[in-house]
């Protein structure tokens, strides 16, 4: 082999080792932002999928500056998680839910849902039986926080003063008001119109509330010292918002028609 033939190729190893790292900054540049996320359906359910994900996917792809990352939690420890800096955002939640006192800041509000009750349809079940909760048992999901009781989560507290047991599953609460084994169950509105129409013979015998327990105004909490700050989140919100990506998104996941 020559000698030009050797420097030659000597140059162009040269100029791929050089040229690598160029190529690999934008990625290897992006700072991690871990995503708080537990089983809340349809935001995420217990295969991990959801709207979460979803949205979290759309953040990654729309930006360069951020590597958005779900880390799971729990309902009941997501707040300590948060204190210990396990993560650094959370979506799809509200100030109201147990946050007030704790070093966070809210984005703007991104999206709307809520909760209703549902009961077992039967003589003399129709929406004025959703007027008073006094003497009915309730069920709910263990964790989150509801109108009725003034956003107090503890179980005792709800099983004591409003007669509310607290399970992980929405659908065993759904499947045990059909039965008869409770008189309500409240539920998130965008999961239950998802559930009963993979179950129609089941949304035949449940009687859905006009009456709203809350609705829901969806932000994001940010961590005070995150890598990311609520006005970077608002921009990028604003940003998706107006380009019709996220009304795209809602839709796609089924939270809105």
């Amino acid at each position: 082999m020559s000698g030009w033939t050797l420097r030659r190729r000597a140059v162009l190893f040269g100029l791929a080792l050089a040229s690598a790292p160029l190529a690999a900054a934008p990625s290897q540049a992006r700072l991690l932002v871990k995503v708080g996320a537990y089983e809340f359906p349809p935001y995420l359910d217990e295969r991990g999928e959801g709207v979460t994900p979803a949205f979290v996917e759309l953040l990654n792809r729309e930006q360069a500056e951020f590597r958005f990352e779900i880390v799971p939690t729990s309902p009941q420890r997501r707040f300590d998680d948060l204190q210990r800096a396990r993560f650094d955002v959370i979506a799809f939640e509200s100030l109201d839910w147990g946050w007030r006192k704790l070093p966070v800041s809210a984005s703007r509000v991104f999206l709307g849902d809520g909760e209703v009750f549902v009961a077992r349809k039967g003589p003399g079940v129709g929406q004025p039986y959703f007027d008073r909760l006094e003497g009915k048992s309730i069920l709910g999901r263990l964790g989150f926080h509801y109108a009725f009781a003034g956003f107090n989560a503890d179980p005792d507290l709800l099983e004591r003063r409003f007669n509310a047991r607290l399970t992980v599953t929405h659908e065993g609460n759904l499947r045990s008001v059909a039965a008869g084994r409770a008189d309500l169950a409240i539920v998130t509105r965008s999961y239950l119109v998802q559930f009963l129409r993979r179950d129609p013979s089941l949304a035949e015998r449940l009687l859905v509330s006009d009456r709203m327990d809350q609705v829901y105004a969806h932000t994001m909490l940010v961590r005070s010292g995150a890598p990311v700050g609520v006005d970077w989140i608002n921009g990028m919100l604003d940003r998706l918002e107006a380009e019709g990506k996220l009304a795209a998104l809602w839709k796609k996941q089924g939270i809105v028609e």
